[in-house]
């Protein structure tokens, strides 16, 4: 049950942050980089909960695919894709690309947050509304993915006689 209450929790978060997002778009002067930095931090945290809905720890990182040698998929994934999911889960073959678009996303944390300071260039020179409105696309896929799976999961503990 902890497990299921900490999932909500940052799929939550992550529905937070495509609002805020969403309502950035819709602004006058949005600010793209911000858009890029709220949606790659809700892909991360869509994907983070679906570890802990799986009963698994899930890396501490921005990304979640690669070890740090970024040669080799992380064990951790490859048990997560291992494992048996609610028959009732819609999105079971999504799940290999919610975990790609962590590793898609999270190198533009870094630059969406401070631009390329080395040359002066700022954040928001450097995204188009194209690329917010592809990084709320992505985020929004992973909440879907997210919040299905975790409906799933409890509805899975209900029939069994599971309080949640």
């Amino acid at each position: 049950m902890e497990s299921l209450e900490y999932s909500e929790n940052l799929i939550n978060k992550a529905k937070g942050l495509v609002e805020k997002a969403e309502k950035e778009l819709q602004g006058y002067f949005g600010s793209y980089s911000n858009i890029i930095l709220w949606c790659q931090e809700a892909i991360e945290l869509c994907g983070k909960a679906i570890f802990k809905i799986m009963n698994l720890d899930f890396p501490k990182e921005h990304q979640l695919l690669f070890s740090p040698r970024k040669s080799e998929v992380r064990p951790v994934v490859r048990e997560l894709l291992k494992k048996e999911f609610p028959k009732y889960f819609a999105y079971r073959e999504e799940i290999p690309r919610v975990i790609f678009l962590t590793y898609f996303w999270h190198n533009l944390y870094t630059i969406a947050k401070y631009g390329l300071s080395d040359v002066d260039v700022s954040p928001d020179k450097l995204f188009s509304k194209e690329d917010a409105e592809l990084a709320l696309k992505h985020a929004k896929d992973c909440i879907k993915v997210a919040n299905n799976l975790l409906s799933s999961k409890k509805w899975r503990g209900r029939k069994n006689g599971n309080i949640l």
